[in-house]
């Protein structure tokens, strides 16, 4: 009895898991996209106090703000491209378990009462 439960439970156990190695994918772009951010801050500011000519402060700056979008894109793409993948594995879990649903017998035979009020309904 306990074998077949965590058959049964394994559908969810394993999205669990692909939740889990989701979130700590997108948790670890996150801090070190902060990292990231906060040092090139730091080393951004440094430039800039040593910096005499305004012109050459807007250029340092301008640089600067190009390379923290290139940056956040980058992470963004990475966290689109796992919540993607995750997308993918939970819909292929979805599918299986339904697919595996319907040939259960309790269910056959509830989709026999079901189709005749499909019918009537229309």
């Amino acid at each position: 009895m306990y074998e077949e439960m965590k058959d049964k439970m394994k559908p969810v156990m394993d999205m669990a898991e692909i939740n889990k190695k989701t979130t700590e994918k997108l948790i670890a772009l996150q801090s070190q996209y902060v990292s990231d951010f906060v040092n090139a801050s730091l080393s951004q500011m440094k430039t800039l106090s040593g910096t005499k000519e305004p012109k050459a402060a807007f250029e340092a700056q301008v640089k600067y703000l190009k390379e923290v979008e290139a940056k956040l894109t980058e992470v963004a793409e990475k966290e689109m491209a796992a919540l993607t993948e995750a997308k993918e594995e939970l819909t292929s879990i979805v599918e299986k378990a339904a697919s595996e649903l319907s040939t259960t017998p309790y269910f056959a035979e509830l989709q026999k009462f079901m189709k005749p009020m499909d019918v009537k309904a229309k």
